[in-house]
């Protein structure tokens, strides 16, 4: 049994396919390539796929993780190169990474995402908002109400901003936002009351979202970090701090 654990972007008009379509489409793609797939026991057997942290749709990403369980194998690259020979325009693996049998699922230790973000063309806000959003994020409590199973909950949105930086030559901010099976922050409540702080209208449609990678965390002689699931470079790293 070989634990392998790949990262894929989605890019193009397929950003438009939601996860489910995505997860079947990963499982017809796999057959197509001949990859020796474990599945799973019992009466209704599946492959043995587990996917990091879902994407939204209509965003892109250069940072999507997928695990997978097969037989046997020949190389990491050969799997690559398998799959690579059978996707269509929009998702290609990029990196393939053999795991330990301790690993967890990337879906368990997800802890951040890092995402690039501006507005659509057409729907640029009508004032300077980078300097405003600056401000918005110096402030000590950033209060929001987030939608939840049981119902609404108020959140501090301030702890779960992890790393920000803004570029203005292409009018977008880079983001590291907690996102893990306890704490998650999307970029669209952010935003949403971002905008209700300056009483302006905000809707997610004015978003151009793409995600960069997604991160794990760890701990060293400097504190608690994140670092993105496939890296050997330590500079890389973000130090959370608090």
């Amino acid at each position: 049994m070989i634990k392998l654990r790949l990262k894929f972007s989605k890019n193009g008009p397929i950003k438009f396919i939601g996860h489910l379509d995505v997860m079947r489409y990963f499982q017809k793609a796999i057959r197509r390539a001949d990859l020796d797939i474990k599945y799973s026991e019992g009466f209704s057997p599946h492959q043995l796929l587990s996917f990091a942290q879902p994407l939204g749709v209509g965003a892109t990403s250069d940072g999507e993780y997928l695990d997978m369980v097969l037989n046997s194998f020949v190389s990491a690259s050969d799997v690559m190169d398998r799959l690579n020979a059978v996707m269509n325009e929009g998702i290609s693996i990029l990196a393939v990474k053999e795991l330990s049998d301790n690993e967890e699922k990337a879906m368990t230790v997800s802890f951040a995402a890092r995402y690039m973000i501006r507005f659509r063309e057409s729907l640029k806000p009508d004032f300077d908002w980078i300097s405003a959003m600056t401000e918005y994020l110096s402030e000590e409590r950033l209060l929001a109400v987030k939608k939840t199973k049981s119902g609404e909950k108020e959140i501090d949105m301030k702890p779960m901003i992890y790393e920000f930086s803004f570029d203005r030559e292409s009018e977008s901010v880079n983001l590291l936002l907690a996102m893990g099976s306890l704490t998650t922050l999307k970029p669209a409540l952010l935003f949403e009351y971002f905008f209700k702080s300056l009483g302006r209208q905000f809707s997610p449609v004015m978003l151009d979202i793409h995600r960069l990678d997604i991160y794990r965390s760890g701990q060293d002689e400097k504190g608690l970090y994140a670092e993105p699931f496939i890296t050997d470079d330590i500079e890389k790293r973000v130090y959370i701090n608090g």
